[in-house]
């Protein structure tokens, strides 16, 4: 699985890339899916809103976005991060801007294997999860 990271804007966090691209390795295996390419695009408030509207008829600012672009096979797919709500993000919950980008790409990826957050108790399950694999890229290299 190939997995890119595509920065969009001038203040690009500090996380390297290979170790994001084994992180998305193991979510994907971890999740049962299978995924030939996952990219991750880093943007700004109004490239990110321009999206929201254009394929998904809501005008609001978000902070990451995910599509699956291929249609009942491996995961193909694209996950916009906004850099502006990553910021203000980071400085609400006090934490690093490079740790917030980390939690909105593994938010990101667990989207494009089928975790939904519409419901409070969908949120729950799904920041728990986001927390497993946070802790285990904080934690150094994947042992896989």
């Amino acid at each position: 699985m190939k997995v890119s990271l595509f920065v969009n804007h001038t203040l690009a966090p500090k996380i390297e890339r290979g170790r994001l691209s084994a992180l998305a390795r193991e979510i994907v295996h971890n999740e049962d899916k299978k995924a030939d390419s996952i990219n991750v695009v880093l943007v700004d408030d109004d490239y990110l809103l321009d999206v929201n509207k254009k394929f998904l008829n809501h005008n609001y600012k978000t902070d990451v976005i995910s599509f699956d672009l291929n249609a009942g096979g491996n995961i193909e797919g694209e996950i916009y991060v906004s850099m502006d709500r990553a910021r203000a993000q980071a400085r609400r919950y006090k934490v690093s801007l490079d740790s917030e980008v980390l939690r909105l790409i593994v938010h990101g990826i667990l989207h494009l294997t089928g975790w939904e957050d519409k419901t409070r108790s969908e949120k729950l399950r799904m920041r728990r999860r986001e927390n497993i694999y946070i802790e285990r890229f904080s934690a150094g290299p994947s042992t896989r």
